[in-house]
């Protein structure tokens, strides 16, 4: 399906110093964050709010991910046995390796302490937030394609991808138990058509509920939507830690979590969750009727 699909990982080389390369996997990564990025900027003025506090809040977010999310990637590779010699090897985004969502737990955290300094609405700019993230991580996702990477387990499926060796992590590259024309999950598309389809599920619900929903509700739809996917899109993630000798990655314990949060955040935004409280902690006095004693 994808064999006729050729791509040097490099686009372009600087003429600086030995030549600084620019990888393809930047280039498509760059595009997805930009999309999202213009989606968000339409849809908060449509909501009244500031866009230029959107694109100041998207540059802190964008690098405060990027390295939360390395050194996410970094933790839970040391608790799988990955060694790493300094500090420059922790901060090396090029090296590759960055774990999603981490990097938006601690994009979140910056956002919101941004936000709450410049007295915004908070649950406004989460709620483009949430779709942006999606559309930008769905094109993103291509660039690991580029690079060979984000596979799963060997596959006789027709749209099995091939990896060359040099890509191959192990056992898969024992080329004895698994030749060059083995084919493998293409863990990437799956992820990047749930991740897709979640943009313009959320993009309609926005368009249809913007003005009836409680701000923050549309929030907690993507944490439900991303949390949900992520969590059996990790089936197909060999390249993870996993909690012992389960098939249970961290990752999957994060988006799973991610996905209660979510729930958590429908409910109070609505209300609901207090309105259960108050129900279960009041309880009415109904007197009862008194037996009327008189003499005959």
């Amino acid at each position: 399906m994808f064999d006729g699909i050729q791509v040097d990982p490099v686009a372009f080389t600087i003429p600086i110093g030995n030549g600084f390369s620019i990888y393809w996997y930047g280039i498509i990564v760059t595009a997805g964050i930009l999309a999202g990025v213009w989606w968000a900027s339409r849809e908060i003025q449509k909501r009244g709010q500031s866009v230029d506090d959107l694109l100041n809040a998207a540059i802190l977010v964008i690098f405060s991910g990027y390295v939360f999310a390395r050194l996410t990637y970094v933790f839970l590779d040391m608790l799988g046995g990955g060694q790493y010699n300094s500090l420059f090897d922790v901060i090396n985004i090029r090296a590759g390796g960055v774990n999603i969502l981490g990097g938006f737990i601690g994009a979140a955290v910056v956002g919101g302490l941004y936000i709450r300094w410049r007295r915004l609405s908070f649950w406004d700019y989460a709620d483009v937030a949430g779709p942006a993230l999606l559309l930008a991580q769905a094109i993103g996702r291509w660039g690991n394609f580029v690079n060979q990477e984000l596979y799963g387990p060997p596959t006789t499926l027709p749209w099995g991808i091939l990896i060359s060796q040099p890509h191959r992590i192990a056992p898969y590259n024992d080329l004895a138990t698994y030749p060059l024309d083995t084919r493998f999950h293409p863990t990437f598309l799956y992820e990047s058509i749930a991740l897709f389809i979640g943009f313009l599920l959320l993009a309609w619900l926005n368009g249809r509920y913007r003005d009836v929903w409680r701000s923050g509700t549309l929030f907690g739809v993507f944490l439900i939507w991303w949390g949900g996917n992520r969590a059996w899109i990790e089936l197909f993630r060999p390249d993870q830690t996993t909690v012992g000798n389960t098939a249970v990655t961290y990752s999957m314990l994060m988006a799973l979590g991610l996905a209660l949060v979510g729930v958590w955040i429908i409910l109070v935004r609505n209300r609901k969750m207090r309105a259960v409280s108050t129900r279960k902690k009041t309880r009415v006095y109904k007197p009862k009727p008194r037996r009327e004693t008189g003499r005959n």
